[in-house]
């Protein structure tokens, strides 16, 4: 049987009568060639089917023109706009981006993943997350002067790169004080993976919160979720049980904010008549198929973040000397839907 033969640069230098280094003028896209002999090696290219090969290339000019992204768990659905946002900004750039995921924020394997990317497989690194056990992979970018990185929901001073933040303090305030608009006074707290910074700011928010107001913490109302969104449920399920019952709630997520709803509903109360409860990030999909009201929520700008990072990304690989570092905050704004409503009281 016989193979058919990859066409070469060679062949298309051949083909159009020109040198081989107009034909990788053409194929770099550089400015130095003129308008009919770049016009001339582009039609011939067509007609012999040329195709670059990018690996050999890459080797020769140190650069892969890819962007790696690590990021938690890729499958869940809380980064359907984020993954959109890296790809729509890969899009708008040259750069193609490949994706690792991390189950369950395993250190171990988020580093695994960073060694290998920064080992000439991509340009630069985009990290996501806010895990308290990121610190190896941390002090590893931080120590290697090879890659650049931008680092997503983490602003570890020591790490000098573009860093994107959400207002997550100001998130959870926004929706302790929405609650408190519609006049509910007892308002309990159900946190997120405590392996998370991100936990801890939306803690502090509804802590300060709370305080400012002059308003009063009763024991019991702060659940502490395990790793797992799905703890929510039993969580609620305590708020419920307490004598000194909550009539609001405020949830470190929207996943978590789902099965407290799916708690307060088994239990034969109403959302929100009953028990109003806020969740954050305006999660589009919520997990394990919720049917229940639609939440109430703080929405982050994820599609604008996965965006903005692969372009300042971009912008710094391609222009290092001019190109200068962001420290960036994104605002937040309340959705307001379904779950909270005027305080009735259970």
């Amino acid at each position: 049987m016989e193979t058919k033969r990859t066409v070469s640069i060679k062949d298309v230098a051949r083909a159009a009568n020109v040198s081989l280094a107009t034909v990788s003028r053409v194929i770099n896209n550089s400015e130095n060639v003129k308008p009919e002999m770049r016009e001339l090696v582009q039609n011939t290219i067509r007609e012999l089917g040329y195709s670059p090969n990018h690996a050999a290339r890459s080797l020769v000019k140190r650069k892969t023109n890819c962007i790696g992204v690590v990021v938690n768990n890729l499958h869940d659905p809380f980064f359907y706009d984020l993954i959109k946002g890296f790809e729509h900004g890969a899009q708008q750039t040259k750069y193609n981006v490949i994706f690792c995921s991390v189950l369950g924020g395993d250190a171990d394997s988020k580093e695994n993943y960073v060694k290998y990317l920064t080992n000439g497989v991509v340009d630069g690194v985009v990290l996501y997350g806010s895990y308290l056990n990121d610190r190896k992979v941390l002090d590893y970018l931080k120590e290697s002067n090879h890659v650049d990185y931008v680092m997503i929901e983490n602003d570890v001073r020591e790490c000098i790169c573009n860093k994107l933040l959400i207002d997550n303090y100001g998130g959870s305030k926004k929706a302790v004080e929405h609650l408190m608009q519609k006049g509910h006074k007892k308002i309990a707290h159900i946190c997120g993976n405590p392996n998370k910074k991100v936990t801890q700011e939306r803690m502090n928010g509804y802590l300060d919160c709370i305080r400012d107001a002059g308003l009063e913490i009763s024991e019991g109302y702060i659940q502490y979720t395990s790793t797992d969104y799905r703890s929510g449920y039993e969580k609620m399920k305590m708020l419920i049980s307490l004598e000194n019952r909550p009539s609001a709630v405020f949830c470190s997520d929207d996943a978590i904010a789902s099965f407290a709803v799916r708690a307060v509903m088994d239990s034969g109360f109403r959302v929100p008549e009953d028990i109003s409860i806020i969740g954050f990030d305006n999660q589009r999909i919520l997990p394990d198929g919720y049917r229940g009201p639609l939440i109430t929520s703080v929405e982050q700008p994820l599609y604008q973040i996965g965006q903005d990072s692969i372009h300042i990304l971009a912008e710094q690989l391609e222009f290092p000397e001019e190109a200068k570092l962001i420290r960036h905050v994104y605002e937040t704004k309340l959705v307001e839907k379904e779950t909270v409503g005027k305080c009735g009281g259970i």
